[in-house]
């Protein structure tokens, strides 16, 4: 289905609950008043009664650009009332010393609320349920990205994995290149952050901000997203030399990047959601700290008054936004034959992910080879409904044992990391510290 297609069929799950159109006799009625209500919002000057935050004014600097006129209230946004988060009944709590936290920082937000096990241990089928109702994240989208965190990262037998470092450091999200990936909107790469690809980056921060401050409406829109993509591309190929971007990884990078705006925004980004620094910040876990121009790393967490966006967004929509919005602005060249040609579509590339899951290296290399088909054919079982057979037209797949990617075992890839310290940078996350106030372009790494 074409996005365009896929947005008409939504707006009446969009103006369904509106409330200052409930006055409207039908349907229709609704979805007119929605569109002018958008016209007006378009064409309006901006109100000075929003203003700043109090308090915040200009005393708030990163980069030289001022934060404060990017923290505008989050309740400007139009939004559907029962799509309020969090829900009754699920409660904020910080993570504690024993519970897995990792490189996501919405599944670290779920675990922290409930809506996910608060150990950070999950499963399938706990992962397709808790994006949904926390995020709205569709169920064709969920499928993919959970497949391959049970394949690359978990257990076969239990559908399960750790959102952070896995079992005595063994797999879990924080594995490199598998679901995690390098070039990330707030983490550093792998390489670069001595094994450290999960805890949030101060720098990085501070340049998402910079772009969003040059925004017309001060959010972290779609372009501004690119921009900050396009920089931490060029800044990967320059210092990163064992970049990892083989075709799943790369889309779960570019789709992180659409994933600010299009989830964390407060209500359904490009009508009338507000995708603000006070919708999105708290969410990724960064707080600014005056004193030191910094962002520091606490517990992810929903801000007042925030709203899920209204409609599904799914596979195809995240491939369009990532691969068409995003990659062009600095192109990456991974193992994608389609790239350039005229075969280059959503379809084929989902068809590649299918297919790509010979190049990915399973949780499982270090077993026997029963248990790496075991992993792959599971993986195939679960995908194919959504994207095997005639569904999209892509081709049934057979298993190969060509799984390995070209350096896989060089010093730096996924198969055997760079030294790393030893004061936790593999294991689980730990908050309420600064990271990487600079640019890691020559790390300095400890055994």
């Amino acid at each position: 289905m074409k996005v365009t297609a896929a947005l008409a069929f939504a707006l009446p799950a969009v103006t369904s609950a509106f409330p200052a159109m409930m006055g409207a006799s039908s349907r229709a009625d609704l979805e007119n008043a929605l569109r002018e209500q958008l016209k007006r919002e378009a064409a309006a000057e901006p109100d000075p009664q929003l203003g700043l935050l109090t308090g915040v004014g200009n005393t708030i600097k990163a980069l030289g650009d001022t934060v404060g006129g990017l923290l505008n209230s989050v309740g400007n946004a139009l939004v559907v009332a029962n799509n309020k988060r969090p829900e009754p009944g699920y409660t904020f709590q910080a993570p504690g010393p024993g519970d897995s936290r990792g490189p996501c920082p919405g599944l670290n937000l779920l675990a922290n609320y409930g809506y996910l096990p608060r150990n950070g241990y999950v499963n399938f089928g706990q992962i397709l349920d808790a994006t949904s109702r926390g995020f709205n994240m569709g169920t064709d989208l969920a499928t993919v990205l959970a497949t391959f965190a049970v394949l690359a990262n978990g257990d076969i037998d239990t559908q399960s994995f750790y959102l952070g470092a896995g079992k005595n450091g063994v797999g879990g999200l924080n594995r490199h290149s598998t679901v995690e990936a390098d070039v990330s909107p707030t983490r550093e790469d792998y390489y670069n952050g001595c094994g450290d690809n999960h805890h949030l980056s101060s720098r990085l921060v501070k340049q998402l901000v910079k772009y969003a401050d040059q925004d017309p409406k001060k959010e972290f829109s779609m372009n501004v997203m690119a921009s900050t993509y396009a920089e931490s591309a060029g800044f990967s190929k320059n210092n990163n030399p064992y970049l990892y971007y083989f075709p799943f990884p790369q889309i779960v990078s570019l789709g992180a990047f659409a994933f600010y705006p299009q989830f964390f925004s407060n209500g359904t980004y490009g009508a009338g959601g507000v995708a603000n620094a006070e919708s999105i910040l708290s969410i990724i876990g960064a707080k600014f700290d005056k004193n030191t121009g910094e962002f520091q790393y606490v517990p992810e967490q929903w801000p007042e008054n925030w709203y899920r966006r209204a409609t599904p967004y799914g596979a195809v929509q995240a491939l369009t936004d990532g691969f068409l919005n995003i990659y062009p602005r600095n192109i990456i060249v991974p193992g994608v034959s389609q790239v350039g040609t005229p075969n280059f579509s959503v379809q084929t590339l989902l068809c590649d992910i299918y297919q790509g899951i010979n190049s990915i290296t399973p949780l499982a290399i270090g077993g026997t080879e029963e248990q790496v088909a075991k992993g792959l054919s599971w993986a195939l079982s679960v995908l194919d409904p959504v994207l095997g057979g005639t569904a999209l037209g892509c081709p049934n797949n057979v298993v190969s044992p060509n799984f390995l990617y070209p350096q896989s075992a060089k010093s730096g890839g996924p198969t055997t990391p760079p030294p790393v310290k030893a004061d936790g940078n593999t294991g689980d996350n730990v908050y309420n510290n600064f990271y990487f106030k600079t640019a890691p372009t020559n790390p300095s790494c400890k055994a």
